[in-house]
């Protein structure tokens, strides 16, 4: 087992590598609508953004606008406040097969948002649809407004990307962008590919990926592994520009997985703790995103109780092995004492055919409990999964 000193090494290197960042901005009496228009790129397409009434209907039209050549649009829809829906129309190039495909001012893609702002990024895309689609009654065409956060939410999650908030490039240009944007425009290629081995049209693809979400929030395991294989078919392919070839070394490799968060706390200690140390074993077909290295990012591996805003806390993955379950080691360090219970939670990536995965599926071992004097501590370790 690894001294306690080690663990405090370790954290301390990890922490050589980290950064953050910040930023701020102001206000205005007029709110700011932009994004970007693509199933491929919809350049000089037209947007249109609409007022939703308390009912879930298609209000007033408060602005039309255009794309530029990048599929951008921005709109100043002056003093309203409220929920949003926001169409785009118009042509784009097909990823798959090169074609000229319209997409119909009568059959837009669309994009839902309640967030009352003077600054919107709303990007409007084959993703953003799927949300709505989630978020509207299939007879009347209404829109349950406090459903639409939760299925953006939602589909940003399953397809793993900002479905709202992320910019996607053009898959087929080579054109500068974040690897998120570059990743939006893979999977929106992965959905012309999809369009393509079906031998169908987007609105189809859309219904099916709709239906194939499970009330565990997860994809189908047919159509997640059906949707990977198009990401790694384009990835391969000549006509992918993003630069990403690799999709094993993205966010992306757990498309359609679920996600949920586990909850740890220490139990039985009899004084205050300054820092812990410990292996936790994942159960098979639960995976935690990390760097080539293996360092988990804060965002994934977070403080949390009585260990928030006091402990440093870093943590390790090892991946899985034909012969090994993967393993996450934890270490945290305060240099003020805080109280047993929980201390941080990590966000766990459920494969699609992953069935009941439970608390009692995670093991603990390999932990030390230490006081400020690093004398240590009689302890235990509780686990809770949600949702």
């Amino acid at each position: 087992m690894k001294t306690f000193g080690h663990l405090l090494l370790i954290l301390f290197l990890l922490l050589l590598l980290a950064g953050c960042g910040g930023g701020g901005g102001g206000g205005s009496s007029s709110a700011i609508v932009s994004g970007v228009a693509s199933k491929g790129i919809i350049r000089n397409g037209t947007i249109r953004i609409y007022a939703l009434t308390a009912d879930g209907s298609k209000g007033s039209l408060l602005l039309e606008t255009t794309t530029d050549n990048s599929g951008a649009y921005r709109a100043d829809i002056g003093s309203y406040r409220g929920p949003l829906l926001v169409e785009a129309s118009g042509s784009y190039t097909d990823e798959a097969t090169g074609a000229t495909v319209e997409i119909a001012a009568a059959a837009p893609l669309r994009a839902a948002i309640t967030a009352q702002s003077s600054s919107l990024t709303v990007s409007v895309t084959p993703l953003t649809e799927l949300a709505v689609r989630k978020s509207e009654d299939p007879l009347t065409h209404r829109i349950t407004v406090n459903a639409i956060e939760t299925n953006n939410a939602l589909i940003s999650e399953i397809f793993r990307v900002d479905a709202l908030g992320t910019l996607p490039v053009d898959a087929l240009s080579a054109v500068d962008g974040t690897e998120s944007q570059k990743e939006y425009a893979l999977v929106l290629a992965a959905v012309a590919k999809l369009m393509q081995s079906r031998g169908t049209d987007l609105s189809t693809v859309l219904t099916s990926l709709k239906d194939a979400i499970g009330t565990d929030n997860r994809l189908d395991v047919t159509v997640a592994a059906e949707l990977q294989t198009a990401l790694v078919e384009f990835a391969a392919s000549a006509a992918n520009m993003t630069g990403i070839t690799d999709i094993s070394a993205t966010p992306l490799i757990n498309i359609g997985w679920g996600i949920k968060t586990l909850s740890i706390a220490t139990t039985g200690a009899t004084g205050q703790i300054a820092g812990i140390g410990t292996t936790i074993t994942l159960p098979a077909g639960v995976t935690v995103n990390a760097d080539a290295s293996g360092a988990i990012a804060s965002s994934v591996l977070t403080t949390s109780g009585a260990a928030q805003g006091l402990a440093i806390l870093a943590g390790r993955y090892v991946p899985a092995t034909d012969s090994l379950r993967a393993t996450v080691r934890i270490a945290v360090v305060s240099a003020t004492a805080f109280d047993v219970g929980g201390f941080a939670t990590l966000t766990c990536n459920i494969a699609p055919d992953a069935v009941s995965i439970a608390a009692a599926d995670f093991t603990v071992s390999e932990l030390t409990v230490v006081d400020v004097n690093t004398n240590v501590i009689p302890a235990g370790i509780a686990l809770t999964l949600s949702p």
